[in-house]
Protein backbone atom coordinates (compact mmCIF):
# COMPACT_ATOMS: atom_id res chain seq x y z
CA UNK A 1 0.00 0.00 0.00
CA UNK A 2 2.43 2.19 0.71
CA UNK A 3 4.48 1.63 -2.33
CA UNK A 4 1.67 2.44 -4.23
CA UNK A 5 0.97 6.12 -2.46
CA UNK A 6 4.22 6.87 -3.45
CA UNK A 7 4.05 5.55 -7.07
CA UNK A 8 0.91 8.00 -7.28
CA UNK A 9 2.65 11.58 -5.75
CA UNK A 10 5.69 10.78 -8.38
CA UNK A 11 2.83 10.58 -11.46
CA UNK A 12 1.37 13.74 -9.96
CA UNK A 13 4.46 15.30 -9.37
CA UNK A 14 5.75 14.45 -13.24
CA UNK A 15 2.57 15.71 -14.71
CA UNK A 16 2.47 18.98 -12.67
CA UNK A 17 6.34 19.35 -13.81
CA UNK A 18 5.38 18.25 -17.86
CA UNK A 19 2.37 20.64 -17.41
CA UNK A 20 4.45 23.87 -16.10
CA UNK A 21 7.35 22.78 -18.93
CA UNK A 22 4.53 22.78 -21.76
CA UNK A 23 3.17 26.46 -20.11
CA UNK A 24 6.58 27.61 -20.24
CA UNK A 25 7.74 26.63 -23.60
CA UNK A 26 4.41 28.40 -25.43
CA UNK A 27 4.49 31.46 -23.41
CA UNK A 28 8.60 31.51 -25.24
CA UNK A 29 6.96 31.09 -28.17
CA UNK A 30 4.39 33.42 -28.24
CA UNK A 31 6.92 36.30 -26.86
CA UNK A 32 9.27 35.16 -29.65
CA UNK A 33 6.60 35.69 -32.48
CA UNK A 34 5.86 39.13 -31.13
CA UNK A 35 9.40 40.10 -30.89
CA UNK A 36 10.18 38.76 -34.89
CA UNK A 37 9.38 40.84 -37.94
CA UNK A 38 7.97 38.80 -40.97
CA UNK A 39 10.94 38.71 -43.49
CA UNK A 40 8.11 39.92 -46.11
CA UNK A 41 7.26 43.04 -44.72
CA UNK A 42 8.10 45.72 -47.35
CA UNK A 43 11.13 48.44 -46.10
CA UNK A 44 9.30 51.82 -45.11
CA UNK A 45 10.67 54.80 -47.31
CA UNK A 46 12.71 57.39 -45.19
CA UNK A 47 14.88 60.03 -46.17
CA UNK A 48 18.44 60.27 -46.87
CA UNK A 49 20.58 62.34 -45.65
CA UNK A 50 23.91 61.12 -45.77
CA UNK A 51 25.46 57.41 -46.78
CA UNK A 52 26.63 55.06 -44.21
CA UNK A 53 30.37 55.07 -45.42
CA UNK A 54 33.82 54.93 -43.74
CA UNK A 55 34.94 55.99 -47.57
CA UNK A 56 36.26 59.51 -47.74
CA UNK A 57 33.84 60.43 -50.43
CA UNK A 58 31.23 63.18 -50.78
CA UNK A 59 28.40 64.18 -52.43
CA UNK A 60 28.38 68.00 -53.99
CA UNK A 61 24.57 68.73 -54.66
CA UNK A 62 22.71 71.98 -56.14
CA UNK A 63 19.38 73.19 -55.97
CA UNK A 64 18.08 75.60 -58.93
CA UNK A 65 14.75 76.66 -59.18
CA UNK A 66 15.38 80.23 -60.83
CA UNK A 67 17.11 82.64 -62.92
CA UNK A 68 20.29 82.05 -65.59
CA UNK A 69 22.85 84.03 -63.70
CA UNK A 70 24.86 81.90 -61.08
CA UNK A 71 24.38 78.34 -62.67
CA UNK A 72 27.01 79.30 -65.40
CA UNK A 73 29.86 80.29 -63.03
CA UNK A 74 29.11 77.12 -61.24
CA UNK A 75 29.17 74.81 -63.65
CA UNK A 76 32.63 76.19 -64.73
CA UNK A 77 34.04 76.20 -61.52
CA UNK A 78 32.92 72.18 -61.76
CA UNK A 79 34.49 71.83 -64.99
CA UNK A 80 37.36 73.27 -64.30
CA UNK A 81 37.58 71.44 -61.40
CA UNK A 82 36.53 68.36 -62.72
CA UNK A 83 34.19 67.09 -60.59
CA UNK A 84 30.51 65.63 -61.19
CA UNK A 85 27.77 66.73 -59.32
CA UNK A 86 23.84 66.02 -58.68
CA UNK A 87 21.50 69.12 -59.57
CA UNK A 88 18.11 69.13 -58.33
CA UNK A 89 16.18 71.16 -60.72
CA UNK A 90 12.61 72.81 -60.57
CA UNK A 91 10.57 71.71 -63.69
CA UNK A 92 9.15 75.15 -64.50
CA UNK A 93 12.84 76.77 -64.58
CA UNK A 94 14.11 73.30 -66.83
CA UNK A 95 10.99 74.82 -69.03
CA UNK A 96 12.20 78.30 -69.56
CA UNK A 97 15.83 78.00 -69.70
CA UNK A 98 15.96 74.21 -71.29
CA UNK A 99 19.77 75.33 -72.61
CA UNK A 100 21.22 75.39 -68.82
CA UNK A 101 19.87 71.94 -68.10
CA UNK A 102 20.62 70.85 -71.21
CA UNK A 103 24.23 72.04 -70.33
CA UNK A 104 24.03 70.45 -67.42
CA UNK A 105 23.13 66.81 -68.67
CA UNK A 106 25.67 67.07 -71.44
CA UNK A 107 28.54 67.79 -69.37
CA UNK A 108 28.08 64.94 -67.24
CA UNK A 109 26.45 65.81 -64.23
CA UNK A 110 23.41 63.85 -62.27
CA UNK A 111 19.73 65.45 -62.60
CA UNK A 112 17.48 64.63 -59.99
CA UNK A 113 14.03 66.93 -59.40
CA UNK A 114 13.33 69.72 -57.05
CA UNK A 115 9.35 69.58 -57.95
CA UNK A 116 7.42 71.74 -60.00
CA UNK A 117 5.86 74.64 -57.80
CA UNK A 118 8.38 75.49 -54.62
CA UNK A 119 5.88 75.11 -51.86
CA UNK A 120 5.62 72.88 -48.85
CA UNK A 121 4.44 69.46 -49.88
CA UNK A 122 3.11 68.68 -46.42
CA UNK A 123 0.37 70.85 -46.79
CA UNK A 124 -1.34 69.16 -49.45
CA UNK A 125 -2.79 65.82 -50.20
CA UNK A 126 -1.31 63.40 -52.65
CA UNK A 127 -3.35 63.65 -55.23
CA UNK A 128 -1.91 66.94 -55.65
CA UNK A 129 1.69 65.60 -54.62
CA UNK A 130 1.63 63.23 -57.37
CA UNK A 131 0.74 65.46 -60.25
CA UNK A 132 3.83 67.93 -58.95
CA UNK A 133 6.09 64.98 -58.97
CA UNK A 134 5.17 63.66 -62.30
CA UNK A 135 4.77 67.57 -64.36
CA UNK A 136 8.30 68.44 -63.05
CA UNK A 137 9.59 64.76 -64.05
CA UNK A 138 8.20 65.15 -67.89
CA UNK A 139 9.57 68.37 -68.06
CA UNK A 140 13.16 67.26 -67.06
CA UNK A 141 12.93 64.28 -69.72
CA UNK A 142 11.45 66.40 -72.36
CA UNK A 143 14.27 68.88 -71.90
CA UNK A 144 16.83 66.74 -70.90
CA UNK A 145 15.85 63.41 -72.16
CA UNK A 146 16.92 62.21 -68.66
CA UNK A 147 13.85 60.25 -66.03
CA UNK A 148 15.04 61.82 -62.58
CA UNK A 149 14.36 59.06 -59.49
CA UNK A 150 15.64 61.31 -57.31
CA UNK A 151 14.07 64.43 -55.69
CA UNK A 152 14.64 66.91 -53.59
CA UNK A 153 11.31 68.27 -52.19
CA UNK A 154 11.31 72.43 -52.15
CA UNK A 155 12.70 73.81 -48.61
CA UNK A 156 13.48 70.18 -47.87
CA UNK A 157 9.44 69.72 -46.42
CA UNK A 158 8.21 66.26 -45.91
CA UNK A 159 6.16 64.44 -43.48
CA UNK A 160 5.16 60.43 -43.82
CA UNK A 161 3.03 61.02 -46.35
CA UNK A 162 5.06 63.04 -48.06
CA UNK A 163 7.65 60.47 -47.95
CA UNK A 164 5.23 56.92 -48.81
CA UNK A 165 3.44 59.33 -52.10
CA UNK A 166 7.05 60.36 -53.30
CA UNK A 167 8.55 56.15 -52.77
CA UNK A 168 5.29 55.11 -54.50
CA UNK A 169 6.35 57.11 -57.58
CA UNK A 170 9.54 55.35 -57.62
CA UNK A 171 11.49 58.33 -56.72
CA UNK A 172 14.32 58.12 -53.61
CA UNK A 173 14.14 61.48 -51.22
CA UNK A 174 17.35 63.36 -50.89
CA UNK A 175 18.03 65.56 -48.06
CA UNK A 176 21.66 66.65 -46.47
CA UNK A 177 23.85 66.63 -43.59
CA UNK A 178 26.72 69.16 -44.83
CA UNK A 179 24.12 72.46 -45.16
CA UNK A 180 26.69 75.40 -46.73
CA UNK A 181 23.82 78.10 -45.91
CA UNK A 182 24.70 79.58 -49.28
CA UNK A 183 20.90 80.49 -49.74
CA UNK A 184 21.53 82.94 -46.50
CA UNK A 185 22.21 86.59 -47.25
CA UNK A 186 23.98 87.54 -44.14
CA UNK A 187 26.99 84.52 -44.78
CA UNK A 188 30.29 85.85 -46.52
CA UNK A 189 32.54 83.80 -49.03
CA UNK A 190 34.62 82.15 -46.29
CA UNK A 191 31.78 81.36 -43.58
CA UNK A 192 30.23 79.03 -46.36
CA UNK A 193 33.42 77.55 -47.21
CA UNK A 194 34.09 77.20 -43.82
CA UNK A 195 31.07 75.53 -42.73
CA UNK A 196 30.80 72.76 -45.65
CA UNK A 197 34.60 72.12 -44.66
CA UNK A 198 33.99 71.95 -40.69
CA UNK A 199 30.73 69.61 -41.02
CA UNK A 200 32.26 67.13 -43.47
CA UNK A 201 32.34 63.44 -43.18
CA UNK A 202 32.13 60.31 -44.73
CA UNK A 203 29.16 59.90 -46.95
CA UNK A 204 27.92 63.66 -46.82
CA UNK A 205 25.38 65.23 -48.39
CA UNK A 206 26.62 68.76 -49.01
CA UNK A 207 23.52 71.40 -49.64
CA UNK A 208 24.57 74.50 -52.14
CA UNK A 209 22.61 76.20 -54.57
CA UNK A 210 23.11 77.69 -58.10
CA UNK A 211 19.96 79.64 -58.26
CA UNK A 212 20.36 83.39 -58.67
CA UNK A 213 19.51 84.24 -55.56
CA UNK A 214 22.98 82.28 -53.60
CA UNK A 215 25.65 85.00 -55.70
CA UNK A 216 28.16 84.13 -53.57
CA UNK A 217 28.12 80.18 -54.37
CA UNK A 218 30.62 80.50 -57.72
CA UNK A 219 33.37 82.45 -55.56
CA UNK A 220 33.00 79.73 -52.11
CA UNK A 221 33.47 76.89 -54.62
CA UNK A 222 36.47 76.72 -56.00
CA UNK A 223 37.57 76.94 -51.94
CA UNK A 224 35.05 74.61 -50.88
CA UNK A 225 36.33 71.90 -53.89
CA UNK A 226 40.35 72.36 -52.97
CA UNK A 227 39.27 72.36 -49.05
CA UNK A 228 37.45 69.05 -49.26
CA UNK A 229 40.60 67.64 -51.62
CA UNK A 230 43.03 68.63 -49.49
CA UNK A 231 41.02 66.65 -46.30
CA UNK A 232 40.97 63.48 -48.66
CA UNK A 233 37.55 63.67 -49.89
CA UNK A 234 36.57 62.41 -53.22
CA UNK A 235 33.67 64.23 -54.50
CA UNK A 236 31.09 61.81 -56.36
CA UNK A 237 27.24 61.96 -57.62
CA UNK A 238 24.54 61.33 -55.14
CA UNK A 239 23.68 57.65 -57.01
CA UNK A 240 27.41 57.35 -56.71
CA UNK A 241 27.48 57.89 -53.07
CA UNK A 242 24.55 55.00 -52.51
CA UNK A 243 26.66 52.38 -54.12
CA UNK A 244 29.25 52.65 -51.07
CA UNK A 245 26.16 52.15 -48.66
CA UNK A 246 23.16 52.57 -47.43
CA UNK A 247 21.57 55.43 -47.21
CA UNK A 248 20.11 56.84 -43.67
CA UNK A 249 18.54 59.18 -41.67
CA UNK A 250 20.52 61.72 -40.03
Amino acid sequence: MRVYLLSRQRILRNILMGALLIFTASLFIVILQQNTVPTDVEPQPYEIYKVQTDKPVVALTFDISWGTQIPGPVLDVLKEKNVKSTFFLSGPWVKKYPEIPKRIAAEGHEIGSHGNQHVNYSEHDPDWIKKEVMTAHQDIKDVTGVEPNLIRTPNGDWNDMVRQTIADLGYKSIKWSDDSLDWQKDKSVEQITNRVLEKAHPGAIILMHASDTCDRTPAALPAVIDGLREKGYSLVTVSELLKLGPGIVD
